[in-house]
């Protein structure tokens, strides 16, 4: 068994995979930076009590983090259970299988790297990544497997958080369809706003960006709010909430 950890700002996904990559099981819990080795260690144990992997069974350790803060943690923590030093994945990892054709690559989000291989790797080139996480981030491959770049967005339930936190009468509200595109009460106002205002934004750069890529684009997306918006595009893409896991196993056990 592979252990695959996805330290991201809001959770930690950590998955287990096969010999072949595929993801067996996989559970998450908060990332949290005041907390110290004893609570990472005590999560990961409990997942991999919960589906009976023990340490021998645990081959490779691969990390993707976007949070320094908590790597070293992170690392004491698998070392603890299972003896093994983590590989925390980088930009050295993408070599043979994509270029990075960007300004600063080592600015290059850990996350969206891996996004990026697992896009190529498991659907072809060219590509278009949207993961909709903390952020909202969108990455272009290109047909030569040449990362081009991308966007940068506010993800929506930070941007939801923030226009609650900053506007006294506006209420924190669950993301969901609304019943009405206009919102008869404050409630449904807001609804219709996150909700359709996420799929009219996305649909509208999806609408640029396949304007500067060559070829028949594969547009996957990923992330844990993925599931919302992607049934009501008017661009067919591919819903894969493993892409992130699926991309750092194969860049770092590809042959």
């Amino acid at each position: 068994m592979h252990l695959l950890i996805d330290i991201g700002n809001s959770t930690i996904v950590v998955a287990i995979a096969d010999q072949d990559g595929q993801i067996v099981h996989t559970w998450r819990f908060k990332t949290r930076k005041e907390e110290t080795v004893t609570y990472f260690r005590y999560e990961l144990k409990q997942g991999l009590r919960k589906y009976g992997v023990t340490p021998d069974d645990v081959e490779s350790v691969t990390v993707s983090s976007v949070v320094p803060e908590v790597d070293d943690d992170v690392a004491q923590a698998v070392g603890d259970l299972t003896g093994i030093v983590p590989h925390f994945f980088g930009i050295d990892d993408a070599q043979g299988l994509i270029t990075i054709d960007i300004e600063s690559p080592s600015q290059l989000g850990k996350d969206r790297l891996a996004d990026a291989l697992g896009a190529v790797a498991c659907y072809g080139a060219p590509a278009i990544v949207i993961d909709f996480g903390t952020a909202t981030t969108i990455g272009v491959v290109d047909e030569n497997k040449v990362f081009k770049g991308g966007l940068i967005i506010p993800g929506v339930k930070t941007s939801l958080n923030a226009l609650s936190q900053r506007a006294s009468q506006l209420p924190v509200i669950r993301i969901e369809k609304p019943k009405h595109l206009v919102g008869r009460n404050t409630l449904e106002c807001m609804q219709s706003g996150i909700y359709y205002g996420t799929i009219a934004m996305i649909d509208g750069l999806l609408d640029g960006v396949l304007q500067t890529v060559s070829g028949r684009v594969h547009i996957v997306a990923t992330g844990g709010m993925a599931k919302d918006f992607v049934p009501q595009s008017r661009h067919q893409m591919v819903l894969d909430r493993y892409l992130l896991l699926k991309g750092l196993f194969k860049a770092t056990h590809s042959v």
